[in-house]
């Protein structure tokens, strides 16, 4: 019998990978490109974004009880169907190594500053492979209750930071014109529209009703937008975009900021477990598409199998990934905009083209 989650721990999921990694660090290259128009990209964003998340929706309700890599093999025939699913197998395989350097990074930069990375990587990684290990239900829950751990802590610091707002800011508004938001919206979109590609792996084989499912998807999303344009809005408000432009971590530099008086002060470790929150459930749903997708390309049945296996693998990888964060940060910026626009919106578009021309919807 298959595991199925239910409508409310699906949105919590799509809600908190959507957020993922985007919520600390798109701040700073957004108010690069988009200056003092940096919030105006998280109001762009959601309103194409909203339609490649249906489009999603729509190829998953086509193919009931299917994973993305099924759905891929069944359109495109077995051999040109497993190149390309495999193609978005190592897409998930990449983004399970590149979050836990993330992680390390910001620790090793900002906390813990004598820990050594590979220590910070291995705690994560074992955190990940035993909540795959229990299963895609207790991970359900998992990110249920994350979820409402997340948004108390947003309202609570934007909150606290009404007192340091500053509307001149923002002001004025669309100097530079349409064109760099637009540009910033691309740039968004990379991070909290198109990796939800991955959904494709629970949706919609592990959900109970599809109709329901993909209302809950789409709802999942528009929250997470919303949570990222409210932190876009509040960091531009607060600090200004010249500084957050400046800054590799804004978000978390936005919690220094909170003074109440003399006894709420400094308390930036909100927004830093906020992200670790959003980057431990966003690990798991890569980890997991990688593993489903893999075991489903070799015929092994049961995926907990190489699990670990696959663990150390990663491990290995994050010390080697990025060499330095300027190799990172050409990455982010050059390769993974067009890489994840192939695998998130290309690849779909031609899913749904082929799928039309052989009649299989």
């Amino acid at each position: 019998m298959e595991i199925k989650i239910t409508n409310n721990q699906l949105l919590s999921f799509t809600t908190l990978s959507s957020i993922g990694g985007s919520i600390l660090v798109v701040s700073s290259v957004l108010s690069i490109v988009a200056k003092q128009d940096a919030w105006l990209v998280g109001l762009m964003t959601p309103l194409w974004g909203v339609l490649v998340v249906s489009l999603y929706c729509y190829i998953g309700s086509k193919f009931p009880n299917m994973t993305i890599i099924d759905m891929i093999k069944k359109v495109f025939g077995k051999w040109i169907g497993s190149i390309v699913a495999g193609s978005l197998v190592f897409l998930s395989f990449v983004l399970s190594i590149n979050i836990p350097w993330y992680v390390s990074n910001f620790l090793t930069t900002h906390a813990m500053t004598e820990v050594p990375s590979y220590a910070i990587n291995a705690l994560l990684i074992i955190a990940v492979v035993i909540a795959v290990l229990y299963g895609i239900e207790t991970i359900g829950r998992v990110s249920e209750l994350i979820l409402y751990f997340v948004s108390g802590f947003i309202i609570i610091v934007v909150l606290l930071l009404l007192p340091n707002v500053k509307i001149e800011n923002i002001q004025p508004v669309l100097e530079y014109g349409i064109v760099p938001v637009f540009e910033g919206s691309i740039f968004l979109s990379s991070f909290i529209t198109l990796p939800l590609v991955n959904i494709l792996m629970i949706y919609p084989k592990n959900v109970y009703d599809i109709k329901t499912g993909k209302k809950a998807i789409i709802k999942g999303y528009l929250l997470s937008a919303f949570i990222i344009f409210i932190t876009l809005f509040m960091t531009i408000l607060v600090l200004g975009y010249a500084i957050t432009a400046s800054t590799q971590y804004p978000t978390y530099l936005l919690g220094k900021e909170i003074n109440i008086g003399t006894i709420l002060t400094r308390l930036e470790f909100i927004v830093a477990v906020i992200w670790f929150a959003t980057q431990f459930v966003v690990t798991i749903l890569y980890y997991y598409s990688a593993l489903i997708g893999f075991s489903q390309l070799i015929g092994i049945k049961d995926h907990k199998k190489i699990a670990i296996p696959f663990a150390f693998i990663i491990f290995i990888m994050t010390e080697v990934i990025f060499p330095n964060v300027i190799y990172q940060g050409f990455w982010a910026s050059v390769v993974w905009i067009p890489y994840i626009i192939t695998h998130g919106l290309v690849l779909p578009v031609i899913l749904v083209m082929v799928m039309k021309i052989r009649k299989l919807a």
